[in-house]
């Protein structure tokens, strides 16, 4: 069993958070601290499901996190597009990067997830 820090997607989902956290202290005042933290508050609830897919050995229940983990995946995204649409990301570069660690995670998630359909 690999430490999850030692995982692909939960590096990738870190730098994510990290990105994240940078773009929100730029954002204005109104997103900030409704938009803002709430897109903070999801990517740590994702590490928080990978570090559960990662190291829960119950029949299924890897695959039960993941799934959980796509699903709030998803939201983060959104979250994400809806700073996007209000231009809350201040450099276009910090966008750039924000979607393409995106990409990376969600490729790994769904790799990881199908390699654990029974």
């Amino acid at each position: 069993m690999a430490l999850t820090e030692d995982l692909s997607i939960y590096r990738s989902m870190y730098k994510l958070l990290l990105a994240l956290i940078d773009a929100r202290n730029a954002f204005d005042k109104s997103f900030k601290y409704v938009v803002g933290e709430r897109l903070v508050n999801t990517s740590l609830d994702c590490i928080t499901l990978i570090h559960f897919a990662n190291e829960d050995r119950h029949k299924g229940a890897r695959a039960e996190h993941l799934d959980k983990f796509l699903i709030k995946f998803d939201v983060l995204k959104t979250l994400i597009m809806v700073c996007r649409d209000r231009r809350q990301f201040k450099k276009d570069s910090v966008l750039a990067d924000v979607f393409v660690l995106v990409a990376d995670v969600e490729a790994q998630a769904g790799a990881w997830r199908r390699s654990t359909a029974v």
